[in-house]
């Protein structure tokens, strides 16, 4: 998922639509069982700062955002490569997402792009709450730490050949974020429970509006048509394509000072497959095996509980996520209208900081959890810490208090996710949080699930 970026504070609500094409989700096929031996190195340095040069030249700046670095190859090559850093770790999508600009000449042109059954490259649009991300699936080799995935489909947004020919059906959808600026990142790694971003639903339905064929230097949308994509050909998680170390990964953040300008912690890849990976977390949840969701019970101050089975954990949220008329926000911060957006979703700002409010999850297995959380006003916080890159109190709206969460149709169509809660980025702060992928076997049974 993305979220909030602070661009003069006044930023909308960024959260993908679908989650992974909402229908069945990828089942992990390469290295299923993981494997271990030690064989390399299976971690990397995650950083939490103000984000990429070009955001700080631009007077912007990120917050709540963990990014690593990652070594980007030509196909087959281990001379033709690219580290490229502040690549945003997201465990609630899938797949890795380059912004082209950031590619150097040399490795841009030699990665090997798909082609659909006509000829014509295949190109995604990557749909967002509020806007979207536009640019044609590439095949690259993909390094991380010591592990190294081969003919990888990444995404390469913002692609000057195809700028002119998005098509109506995505380009409505909002702004298009395919710069460094407008997306707040270099890149992306989509690490949630899934091996693909779309699954079964873009293998098998050319109505999808997630892939299309488009030609080179095209001069208008129509001139694309939306397409099937097997699942093996979709932007996928790389790690999945690890010889060792592939059944899932583990996000370990460092508790951090209210306000920091930076902070750290590092991303483990595989559970039980080396001595460092070994699952010893307190709560294990199951996650549903169609969409990747756990379900969550939320009380509003004084309000009626709320049944949220859509519900996730999200290091590509900058702030928890969800309903709750109770606690001002939008329009109810009336002093802060400076800073708001139009968009509904907005910061949540009550007059001090709220401690102890509490969510119960509850897994497919039955396995309960309840997570106490403060929420502050974040408006006091971005001019209290105007460098600060790390806060563990931020909360944003996500609309109206849901009245029906039965069934999954309401949450998918609406695209609103209101029969959700977001445990983004301040869940993570202090703690080792596992996410299982679907289909992978650990001593903690087959993915997917989250344990923390």
């Amino acid at each position: 998922m993305r979220k909030l970026v602070l661009i003069g504070l006044a930023q909308a609500l960024l959260l993908l639509a679908g989650c992974g094409g909402g229908g069945s989700g990828s089942v992990i096929t390469p290295g299923n069982n993981g494997g271990g031996g030690g064989q390399t190195s299976n971690t990397t340095a995650i950083t939490v700062d103000e984000g990429p040069s070009a955001l700080t030249q631009q007077g912007h700046a990120d917050a709540d955002t963990p990014f690593i670095t990652v070594t980007l190859c030509a196909p087959g090559s281990t001379t033709n490569c690219q580290q490229i850093d502040h690549v945003e770790v997201d465990t609630g999508s899938y797949g890795l997402r380059v912004i082209s600009p950031v590619l150097t000449a040399s490795v841009a042109s030699a990665l090997q792009m798909e082609t659909a059954s006509g000829g014509n490259p295949v190109i995604e649009c990557t749909q967002f709450a509020d806007g979207f991300s536009w640019g044609p699936i590439e095949v690259a080799d993909v390094q991380i730490a010591g592990e190294t995935a081969h003919s990888v489909p990444i995404q390469v947004m913002g692609d000057s050949r195809f700028e002119n020919e998005i098509p109506t059906a995505c380009s409505t959808t909002g702004t298009e974020e395919d710069t460094v600026v407008t997306f707040g990142a270099n890149a992306i790694l989509g690490l949630g429970p899934f091996a693909d971003d779309c699954g079964s639903g873009c293998a098998t339905n050319a109505s999808n509006t997630f892939y299309y064929t488009c030609p080179t230097n095209g001069t208008s949308g129509s001139n694309c048509a939306g397409i099937v994509v097997p699942e093996s050909e979709q932007t996928t998680d790389p790690v999945v394509y690890f010889q060792t170390d592939n059944n899932g990964v583990i996000v370990e953040l460092a508790s951090a000072t209210e306000g920091a300008d930076t902070s750290s912690g590092t991303l483990i890849f595989g559970i039980d497959t080396e001595s460092n990976n070994a699952l010893s977390a307190k709560t294990l949840l199951t996650a549903n095996p169609a969409d990747g969701f756990i379900t969550t019970t939320y009380t509003p101050m004084g309000g009626q509980e709320q049944f949220l089975p859509f519900s996730y954990f999200d290091t590509g949220s900058n702030a928890y996520y969800f309903a709750d008329s109770s606690i001002p926000s939008g329009t109810g911060c009336a002093a802060y209208q400076g800073y708001n957006s139009s968009n509904p979703a907005s910061w949540f700002c009550p007059a001090s900081e709220l401690n102890d409010l509490s969510a119960t999850n509850t897994g497919q297995n039955g396995t309960q959890s309840t997570v106490t959380f403060s929420i502050g006003n974040a408006y006091t916080l971005f001019n209290q810490y105007p460098g600060g890159s790390v806060f563990g109190d931020l909360g944003a709206s996500t609309g109206p208090e849901p009245s029906d969460c039965s069934s999954q149709a309401l949450a998918i169509q609406d695209q609103d996710y209101a029969c959700s809660f977001d445990f983004g980025f301040p869940f993570f702060l202090g703690r080792n949080v596992y996410v299982a992928f679907a289909g992978a076997n650990t001593s903690g049974g087959m993915g997917p699930y989250f344990a923390y």
